[in-house]
């Protein structure tokens, strides 16, 4: 099963909302995942494309106007909107649960700084319950988090360490539960799956977060086979951030 995330930047544009959703399907996938989903025309139209091309199972966090989340697949899921029970204040719209026969799936666009530390939270007392019960879980999209010495790429070669992440505690707790999926398939590599938006994507200047990530539980890390980062997004004006490939040998 291949799964793939993407943000889309603050909704996507109705211009580029094809080709993005082209580029996802060049990896066959059976699910997409788009963080800063919006519930606006532009939003309404991914949808409809995604339809068109057999995603005709979906789940969105339609009624709210910031950022949120859009789940779609070719094959039924039970889909559940804020499983966390978060409150109003507390950014409910930051996850979707998919649950699939074989999988259960969160997609995720996790708010900025503080803002995230419930979430967070709540992933870890989901991760402690999915290993504990032997479930197959994977927690997918941008978590705007990571580690200050690994995912911040002016911190490598300097002496002084931008301290970006207010919650790089609550990730690294995650990450005694979970797998962080690239990580393990590219150990000692650096990469970095976000740069400021500009015109010419390939002016890098040292300035990449790695910020969209792929957990996957205990149970299910024996079936992960590859997990990719898709720049071409970013290169083709697509969106600031690259897409993140997850392959899976489940059926």
């Amino acid at each position: 099963m291949i799964i793939i995330a993407i943000n889309v930047r603050s909704g996507g544009s109705r211009t580029t909302a094809r080709a993005v959703v082209d580029r996802c399907l060049t990896h066959a996938p059976e699910a997409i995942v788009f963080s800063e989903y919006r519930d606006n025309a532009t939003g309404a139209y991914y949808e409809q494309l995604l339809r068109e091309h057999g995603f005709t199972h979906q789940a969105a966090t339609h009624g709210h106007r910031g950022n949120g989340v859009l789940v779609a697949a070719n094959r039924e899921f039970k889909a559940l909107r804020n499983p966390f029970g978060l409150a109003d204040d507390e950014y409910p719209n930051a996850v979707i649960e998919a649950t699939f026969e074989n999988l259960r799936l969160f997609g995720v666009y996790l708010p900025g700084q503080d803002r995230k530390r419930p979430h967070l939270r709540c992933l870890i007392a989901l991760a402690q319950r999915c290993d504990e019960s032997n479930i197959r879980a994977l927690c997918i999209g941008d978590f705007n988090s990571g580690r200050n010495a690994t995912d911040i790429e002016a911190n490598f070669g300097g002496r002084r360490q931008a301290d970006e992440f207010s919650t790089a505690d609550l990730y690294a707790q995650l990450e005694e539960h979970w797998t962080e999926a690239w990580l393990h398939e590219h150990p000692g590599m650096q990469d970095f799956s976000w740069y400021p938006f500009r015109l010419k994507p390939q002016e890098r200047r040292r300035n990449g977060w790695r910020i969209d990530k792929a957990f996957v539980s205990k149970a299910l890390l024996p079936q992960l086979r590859s997990a990719e980062y898709d720049h071409g997004f970013r290169d083709e004006l697509l969106s600031d951030h690259s897409g993140l490939v997850v392959d899976l040998a489940i059926p």
